[in-house]
């Protein structure tokens, strides 16, 4: 880490970061002996106070371009604390499961407690604030860089509708300051924390966020990302993309089990979506009607609530699927995502699950396609809404744009809790293409990751007998009616007629009763 070298003194406690001559001087003066490495390692750290930063980011630091293991960090720690006098690790202190920070001082004197803060308006959706990302490099002109990745994620993060994200001006205040996740979620009212670092060197970039739990410090997510700087502008949109694919699924998963945990007596229409959405997931006819229960209960407490009338609606497409909707249910099903295209004009999930669940019945082709459009635009980094996008599109018998947006949803999101819907939708657009092999091998993976999604078995069927393989075929639709007994075609709302009567001669053939 030769850029540590050459900078100005750095002081921790009653010693001397001398990077001008690489070496660590005591009060007097006089040179304390430690390695180049736990040397670098201080640095680092004492270029960052008060900051955790990550295993990962200390050793791609320390030991750049090359691959040692964490026992080499390790020691270096030990070192460091030693030349220090620190073997208790007080100041450099070990962070668990996250990584090291540096104490800037030594704790206060007890002191009176301060009078308490007003406390925040509780909101009626999650928050996350977005703290600036450190600068690692030892370049301070590159803050810009690391400012503009920060800029980028709130922009990015601020087309969802579902939860809130702190405005810029909020969030860098904390520049420059060792801040405790937990008292942003205090300061700010916010239930989670997107933090991270950049650290850029010989023309290449390393940015590592991760998204913490106000409430309890715990990391919720975290990834890192490397990429080369011929267009800083570029890598900049392209890391926003994959952070803000990431977390929208991450925020949905840990908002669903807070649900879980509270009592039934304080739930709100929102908090009601989320139980809905918890008991959705379980893919069994019980789990999918309390899911109903909950959703008609949100609406009823919030009668304008567009996002839960498009969760409904998309809620009954599925339970269709798999026969479990009587005419009454899905006609409820086509009239909530009329009302919910009508009202959630500016809710791009909204939007797009009710644009899913009118292609679905076939009740507007064209007001679902403008709809779903919208949904993208509004929100183009959603994993959720491009997935819901392609289904739309597939409807439509718009293949190929069917295909580029259930691609994107797999980039934003590879391991999707719902990702099965996203594979059947690949699956169908290659039947359309007449490439049946790959519809087959897309299909089968629906089923593996989902055995309980019916429309993976179906299209397991149908690739199946396009391919001449009837005898696989019949076998798979024996095992799809041994799961679900009252299974039936269900293919009524492709827009093209002749590729939707092709869908339905190929399952019939095989044993699927009409």
């Amino acid at each position: 880490m030769d850029e540590a070298r050459g900078g100005p003194a750095l002081r921790i406690g009653g010693v001397t970061l001398d990077t001008a001559r690489g070496c660590l001087r005591g009060a007097d003066g006089a040179e304390i002996a430690l390695a180049p490495k736990p040397f670098d390692l201080l640095v680092m750290l004492a270029r960052n106070p008060g900051r955790t930063l990550s295993k990962d980011a200390l050793l791609d630091a320390v030991w750049p371009g090359v691959h040692v293991t964490e026992d080499s960090l390790f020691q270096a720690v030990r070192e460091a604390r030693r030349a220090i006098g620190d073997e208790a690790g007080q100041v450099l202190r070990s962070v668990p499961r996250r990584g090291y920070l540096l104490e800037v001082a030594a704790p206060p004197a007890p002191a009176p407690p301060p009078p308490p803060a007003p406390a925040m308006a509780p909101l009626d959706r999650p928050a996350l604030a977005v703290l600036p990302f450190a600068n690692l490099s030892s370049d301070a002109e590159q803050e810009y860089f690391s400012d503009g990745i920060t800029d980028e994620l709130i922009t990015q993060l601020s087309r969802a509708r579902w939860f809130y994200v702190i405005a810029r001006n909020s969030s860098f205040t904390y520049k420059g300051r060792a801040v405790d996740p937990r008292q942003v979620g205090r300061d700010l009212g916010v239930r989670y924390v997107l933090e991270g670092s950049v650290r850029r060197a010989a023309g290449r970039v390393r940015i590592a966020c991760q998204l913490i739990d106000a409430e309890t410090g715990h990391q919720l997510w975290g990834e890192r990302f490397d990429g080369a700087l011929d267009d800083i502008f570029e890598l900049q949109d392209r890391v926003a993309e994959a952070v803000a694919g990431a977390i929208e699924p991450s925020l949905q998963h840990a908002e669903i089990q807070r649900a879980q945990a509270k009592p039934t007596g304080s739930l709100t229409a929102y908090d009601l979506l989320l139980q809905a959405m918890y008991w959705q997931r379980i893919l069994t006819i019980e789990g999918n009607q309390k899911a109903l229960h909950l959703l008609r209960a949100a609406v009823q407490l919030d009668p304008e609530f567009a996002l839960g009338k498009a969760q409904l609606a998309n809620m009954t497409a599925f339970m269709t699927v798999n026969t479990w909707a009587d005419e009454a249910i899905q006609e409820e099903g086509a009239r909530c995502a009329r009302e919910a295209v009508a009202s959630g004009r500016d809710d791009p999930l909204a939007l797009a699950l009710a644009a899913h669940a009118l292609a679905f019945y076939g009740a507007d082709h064209s007001a679902a396609r403008a709809a779903a459009a919208r949904a993208q635009a509004l929100n183009p980094n959603s994993a959720v809404i491009a997935a819901c996008a392609g289904w739309v599109y597939n409807f439509n018998s718009e293949p190929q744009v069917a295909l580029e947006a259930f691609q994107r949803a797999l980039r934003l999101s590879p391991l999707d809790p719902a990702i099965e819907r996203t594979y059947v939708g690949v699956s169908s657009v290659h039947v359309a293409f007449g490439d049946y092999a790959s519809a087959l091998e897309w299909a089968e993976r629906s089923v593996q990751v989902a055995p309980l999604h019916s429309p993976g078995h179906r299209y397991v069927i149908i690739a199946n007998w396009l391919l001449g393989r009837e005898d696989a075929a019949r076998a798979a639709a024996a095992r799809m009616l041994a799961m679900f007994p009252a299974a039936r075609v269900h293919i009524r709302r492709y827009r093209d007629t002749a590729f939707r009567e092709k869908l339905i001669a190929a399952l019939v053939a095989a044993g699927i009763p009409e």
